[in-house]
């Protein structure tokens, strides 16, 4: 009889070990909406990462391409990034009214009219020239609906902790989250304490795997920025060309 309760009451222990170790997985959807809330509450925001893309992805490259990527933002419609590779500097300013892309390895600019918000803006150079600014994902106003049109499904896996600074000393604990997609399956790696994002590899679906692998260094949500942050000044001896729409491109390539 004795012998009995203890075991009765080991087993009651041990389920309500596991039913509370149940309740307390974070909720992965709603981790992600806390982290798009927070993007979406700051108004003027700055941040630096480190990106690299697989070859495969890249028209022409000879192998993965890594880049130091540096963004300011000032919503609702202005947005300044430079992307550092081997290959070069590359810019992407809009002021509210132009976009400027700069090319450094090749010194040509062009400046195309877009008198439109930061969302507006990401969505017309997509739709027309085929390609979005470096990380412009994180600075439009919902990045939660914009995850969710790529993601099929959003689940939990797990705490982990950056590796940054020397020997991970200065690494940032963060909640783990799967989305999976119809195009590519992410994890993403979003801060315990601070909810923001601080990293995201991308494994798309097609032959070799391709991947995507970004880590951010550096968030500041009261940046405090100036006018130049959005102003481009061409380079001495840059060429100013004309942007040409992937409808076009595709047009002369047929003929």
């Amino acid at each position: 009889m004795y012998l009995k309760s203890i075991t009765s009451l080991t087993f009651s222990v041990l389920c309500s070990g596991i039913i509370f170790a149940a309740e307390q997985t974070p909720d992965a959807d709603q981790l992600l909406r806390q982290m798009s809330a927070k993007l979406a509450a700051a108004q003027i925001f700055s941040f630096e990462a480190e990106r690299e893309i697989d070859a495969s992805l890249i028209e022409g490259a000879p192998a993965a391409v890594k880049a130091r990527v540096s963004a300011v933002v000032q919503r609702p419609n202005k947005l300044a990034v430079i992307a550092k590779s081997a290959s070069g500097v590359r810019r992407f300013v809009a002021d509210g009214s132009t976009l400027t892309l700069f090319d450094g390895k090749m010194n040509f600019y062009s400046v195309i009219p877009m008198q439109t918000s930061i969302d507006g803006l990401v969505e017309k150079v997509d739709k027309v020239y085929g390609f979005t600014a470096p990380l412009a994902e994180f600075a439009i106003s919902d990045p939660y609906k914009d995850f969710l049109k790529q993601a099929k499904s959003v689940s939990y896996l797990g705490r982990g902790r950056t590796s940054h600074g020397l020997l991970g000393l200065f690494g940032v604990e963060c909640h783990r989250l799967w989305l999976a997609g119809k195009d590519a399956d992410a994890e993403l790696w979003i801060g315990v304490h601070d909810q923001l994002p601080y990293r995201l590899d991308a494994t798309f679906h097609r032959e070799g795997q391709p991947k995507v692998h970004i880590d951010f260094l550096k968030w500041n949500l009261t940046a405090k920025v100036t006018a130049g942050e959005f102003t481009f000044t061409p380079p001495n001896g840059s060429q100013k060309i004309d942007m040409v729409s992937s409808e076009k491109m595709q047009s002369a390539g047929k003929k």
